[in-house]
């Protein structure tokens, strides 16, 4: 690539990528504060801008140096430009769905927090001492366990509908 095509390419990919970078920065912070208008969110999409940034500069980068059959005219310069145009569309995409992403946890997160500032506290019950509580005895006929015994364990084996095999209503 000659130099003046160099540097015209260079001059313009730092521009669209500094621009880019600028737009997914202001839209991001305002996306993920969402619409109480909450803080804290700028460092979230500073660094997920950062990292647009970072690829899309190296994008430009490899783009300047690969391809030498494809300089020498203005053909060729728009052809390039427009390759690095399509790679940062791609990063753009890939960075709203990592803000995206970064909103629904934020969304779920809040959530939580408010059903849990919804209940109660939990409070220690002190029973009355005139309150008169009915456990059930283990020797009680109406008292079974819910589950099974372990094998060793005491207790009742639960009662089970009998075997049907073939003399059962259901034939295959």
């Amino acid at each position: 690539m000659p130099d003046n095509d160099l540097t015209g390419f260079l001059i313009i990919g730092l521009v669209f990528v500094v621009a880019d970078g600028q737009v997914l920065y202001r839209g991001g912070r305002r996306y993920l504060s969402g619409p109480d208008g909450g803080e804290g969110t700028g460092s979230m999409a500073w660094m997920v801008v950062t990292v647009f940034h970072l690829v899309s500069f190296g994008v430009l980068a490899l783009l300047s140096v690969v391809g030498p059959q494809w300089s020498g005219s203005t053909a060729a310069l728009v052809g390039r430009i427009g390759v690095f145009l399509l790679l940062m569309a791609v990063a753009h995409v890939l960075t709203l769905a990592v803000l995206a992403r970064r909103r629904q946890d934020r969304i779920v997160e809040e959530h939580f927090q408010d059903r849990e500032s919804e209940r109660p506290p939990a409070e220690a019950y002190l029973r009355p001492a005139t309150e008169v509580v009915v456990e059930p005895v283990a020797t009680d006929p109406a008292w079974r366990p819910a589950v099974t015994p372990v094998p060793g364990q005491d207790g009742p084996q639960p009662r089970v509908a009998p075997d049907l095999g073939n003399h059962g209503p259901y034939r295959t």
